[in-house]
């Protein structure tokens, strides 16, 4: 503007001017108090005067001054600019494009015209189309101090954070005195965990400019960060007020409120968020965290359900406003609103749809780990999925309960101490804190277990203590076992770009024969122990936003001792297993790609004693992969999943040597936005396995199109899976799907008495389906009903039989359950199971096996009540597994891997969190 001489208008609008330009907000507002737009017939005045109404949120006032600068210049870049940023604070993203656009026209060369231009792309999701219209802008006018700070807000959404802060760095030294720049620049310190220079930046930018709610949002989160949540919180109570129609803010200081237990106030804010932005799936992801917290899981389901929705079908896990890492919000577990309800086959479907777009997504991973736990048969792909998790995971103050990591408990579900899966009472923001979570148990069959986690974030390191402890009686005699886990995790990130952690876990098992057979027999005599340490070192580095390398290293040294009978045929096994990844993601919006190599060694050294003579035997096996996924959209509806593992497997004995290419193919096809279709057809080879409590985890994907890849076996058995899917959701209440599989498995028996093994290799085949119909016709009530079959066909070389129990083995199960939620906090719930079970059972002769045909048909009901204590405190359950006693024969299809429970037992089970 060119106000230098001429009416008093001009002079005070030059004084403005000079107020603006030293940050001096309120002073440039003064100058202009006296100026009547009567006697003004210049529109650069008004657009000066609009663009100051804008940075404190005058939208209407700004409008008025947009149409009288128009009205004198229709073709005004610059209002035309304006105008398009109007458009965007009222939602209308379409208009703002093309008003931005028509800016640009009228004037190329303008930085004000295309700094509205990247608004508007970015409005529309366009990040890197904004981000280049900013780096054009800097190119041709280096010296404009908020076209840096603008192209740093960009590099930041897009997680290029480094280059975000040396951006920042270039506006406010250009410009130190505009509060925009010293709160962009707050921002860029955030994102680095550098607190105490964003705290510094946002100061300045609150001392420039008081009525600006932005920096009072950096300050805000820079003060939780720092551990100081009250002080936080009114500072977010400060932007509210400031700004009281901002989704966002309603957004954080309803986070905030969640954290200080407000539970009333925090939904309130939520429901805020999302009547003042309809269009942001954030506000309701939160609410559902905060209504499951409020023991609501139907009416957190619905909030799901439609923050998907708005998501463009893909499931949320954290928000999209970037102004913050959103850590502990996305650590919060999904996956338990999910389970409360009974409800697992959703979660899982979420989980693979979207692992499928973000493989390195570590809110994914674990709501995989934490769903894969009530599946039988997913112990494998479990503790994958969580290391994945944990690797992928910034610093994080989740507990980590030291039973998490193990593959097999040999506990029935709800019957021990607690849920292997994500707390809930994690808080929203991720802060400097202490926490403490005690779980426990006592119950029928003298049980007793507890777990007590102690973790804490200072900074830019996070750790984690725990101790574990489960021990029972059983329900017969030798079903007893004891159990004592204890865990040490260490996490420290030097930078946003890097991440190292330290595991150190020691597991000591003592238990008889855990084995349910149909026939009933069971070994009095056999006692079994594992003592189990286990090291493990991990690393992640961001190349960049869109390509990770994720490296994993593992030292397990374990003594492993089986008296099969006690002072005649015994097994002492010293095992030292060695396992190295590295894994490279590399993510873009049309495809991913995850690729691999691995190597594992164990060396095995097994003295067998047999009636008082013992024998040595070195049973060492190696396993080195190389891998290769890609996951593809190749429509906006379809994605194909496609790649190839090469798997290079060294046995005890040559003759089991294996070198084995694997293809992978699958699809995820959603013909509507309710409906999901899923095929695949794969080949793997089974890696070894030191012990089936203590399976050591793998990095390559678990899963193809959602269909497990791996599953307990011998090493170096072949197997081809094939299976379809589809799943629909018939409302936000009423869901149902169906799912065909079959397994043809390659198994390798080798028969080392002779001097010259031979090996065997037989035929397996498996049959699985799965229907489920979920229902939740009120906001207190929740209704499943499902049905599992499995078909196994096992042909065992003789002398081999007695090893797998079974030759045929057929089993229909068919639970329903009805669950209730009250908002006094009790919930409760029945779930009533059909089982019919049919097989050919091998039944141990004197000097040889025998097979018997058996079958059995029986209903077994599981009831619950339970309690939430006030202020997510914790809660308390009492759980009845088969209430009314029911005696049955039935046959586990993994040993030590429970389903059923063949007599009554009642349990009581707490949490406390603090």
């Amino acid at each position: 503007a060119s106000w230098s001489t001429g009416n008093k208008w001009k002079a005070d609008a030059r004084e403005s001017l000079q107020r603006y330009r030293i940050g001096d907000l309120a002073g440039a507002f003064d100058s202009l108090a006296n100026i009547q737009p009567d006697e003004i017939d210049d529109p650069g005045f008004f657009i000066y005067r609009a663009a100051l109404l804008l940075t404190v949120g005058r939208v209407d006032e700004a409008a008025e001054d947009i149409d009288r600068a128009s009205a004198l210049a229709p073709r005004n870049a610059d209002a035309a600019a304006l105008r398009s940023i109007v458009a965007l604070t009222q939602g209308d993203k379409q208009a703002a494009l093309e008003l931005a656009t028509s800016a640009v026209n009228l004037n190329p060369g303008s930085s004000t015209t295309r700094i509205a231009l990247s608004y508007a792309q970015q409005a529309g999701f366009d990040i890197q189309g904004a981000r280049a219209t900013m780096e054009q802008v800097v190119a041709d006018d280096p010296g404009n101090a908020l076209a840096w700070a603008r192209l740093s807000e960009l590099w930041q959404s897009e997680g290029y954070l480094d280059r975000s802060l040396s951006a920042a760095k270039n506006a406010t030294a250009l410009n130190p005195d505009l509060a925009r720049t010293q709160t962009v620049l707050g921002f860029a310190y955030l994102t680095e965990i550098k607190t105490e220079d964003a705290r510094s930046a946002f100061d300045r930018a609150i001392a420039l400019n008081q009525a600006d709610p932005l920096p009072r949002i950096g300050l805000g989160l820079t003060l939780i960060r720092g551990g100081m949540l009250t002080e936080g919180r009114q500072q977010i109570e400060i932007a509210a007020g400031l700004d009281p129609n901002n989704s966002l803010i309603r957004s954080y200081l309803g986070k905030s409120y969640f954290d200080e237990r407000r539970n009333d106030d925090a939904r309130s804010q939520f429901d805020l968020a999302d009547m003042l932005d309809p269009n942001d799936p954030t506000p309701l992801f939160y609410r559902a965290i905060q209504k499951q917290s409020d023991n609501d899981p139907v009416g957190a389901l619905s909030d799901i359900q439609e923050s998907i929705e708005r998501n463009a079908n893909r499931g949320v896990y954290r928000s999209t406003l970037l102004l913050d890492e959103d850590l502990a919000a996305r650590s919060a577990s999904l996956g338990q609103i999910f389970r409360d309800l009974g409800f697992q086959q959703l979660a899982l479907v979420e989980g693979w749809k979207s692992v499928s777009h973000e493989p390195d997504n570590h809110s994914v991973h674990r709501l995989l780990a934490d769903s894969y736990s009530v599946l039988p048969r997913h112990q494998v792909a479990r503790v994958n999925e969580l290391l994945q998790a944990q690797l992928l995971q910034p610093l994080n103050t989740t507990p980590i309960q030291p039973q998490l990591a193990q593959s097999n408990l040999g506990i029935l579900d709800g019957a021990g101490p607690s849920n292997p899966s994500f707390s809930e009472f994690n808080p929203m923001f991720f802060r400097n804190r202490l926490a403490l979570q005690l779980n426990g148990i006592v119950g029928s069959n003298s049980t007793v277990g507890n777990d007590l986690v102690f973790s804490g974030v200072q900074n830019k390191f996070s750790f984690s203590l725990g101790q574990y402890h489960y021990e029972t009686d059983g329900f017969r005699q030798n079903n007893d076992q004891t159990q004592n886990i204890y865990n040490a995790f260490l996490q420290v990130s030097p930078s946003s770009r890097t991440s190292i952690q330290a595991e150190f876990r020691k597991a000591d098992f003592d238990r008889g024969d855990l084995e349910l057979l149909f026939t009933g027999d069971f070994s009095p005599d056999l006692r079994q122990t594992d003592d189990i340490d286990t090291i493990r070192l991990g690393l992640r580095h961001a190349l960049s936003p869109q390509s990770t390398v994720l490296a994993s290293a593992i030292r397990q040294d374990a003594k492993l001792v089986s008296d099969v009978i006690p002072d005649f045929f015994t097994l002492d096994s010293d095992i030292e297993q060695i396992v190295g990844e590295v894994q490279y993601i590399f993510n873009s919006p049309r495809f991913n790609v995850t690729s691999g190599i691995g190597h594992r060694q164990i060396d095995d050294v097994t003295i067998t004693t047999f009636a008082g003579v013992p024998g040595s035997e070195n049973l060492d096996t190696s396993f080195d992969s190389i891998y290769v996924y890609s996951n593809i959209d190749v429509a906006r509806n379809l994605s194909v999943a496609v790649g190839g593992s090469a798997d290079f497997f060294s046995g005890a004995n040559e003759v089991e040597d294996r070198d084995q290419f694997n293809p992978k193919l699958g699809l995820i096809w959603n013909p509507t936005s309710a409906t999901t279709v899923r095929a695949a057809a794969f080949r793997t080879l089974q890696r070894p396995l030191v012990s089936l409590q203590d399976i050591d985890p793998s990095l390559e994907p678990t899963q193809v199109a959602g269909f497990n890849q791996f599953f307990n076996g011998g090493a170096g058995d072949e197997a081809w899976r094939y299976g379809i899917a589809m799943d629909r959701a018939f409302s936000h209440s009423l869901f149902g799907g169906i799912e065909l599989s079959a397994r043809d498995l390659d198994v390798v028996f080798v028969d080392v008495s002779d001097p010259s093994p031979v090996a065997f290799r037989r035929d397996w085949k498996e049959y699985l389906a799965r229907a489920y119909l979920y229902w939740a016709p009120y906001p207190w009530l929740a209704m499943n009903a499902e049905y599992f079959y499995d078909r196994f066909e096992r042909d065992a070389p003789d002398g081999f039989a007695d090893i797998e129990q079974f030759t045929k083995l057929r089993t229909h199960s068919f639970p329903v359950s009805i669950k209730y939620f009250s908002p006094s906090r009790f919930s409760a719930g029945v779930t009533a199971t059909y089982i019919s079970q049919k097989g050919d059972f091998i039944v141990g002769q004197e000097f040889g096996f025998d097979n018997v045909t058996g079958k059995d048909g029986f209903w077994v009901v599981d009831a619950s009540v339970g309690y939430r204590l006030p202020k997510r405190f914790g809660l308390i359950s009492l759980l009845a597994k088969n209430l009314l006693d029911e005696k049955f024969s039935f046959q586990d299809v993994v040993p030590g891997e429970p389903t059923v429970l063949p007599d009554r037992a009642v349990f009581l089970r707490f949490t406390l969190a603090f």
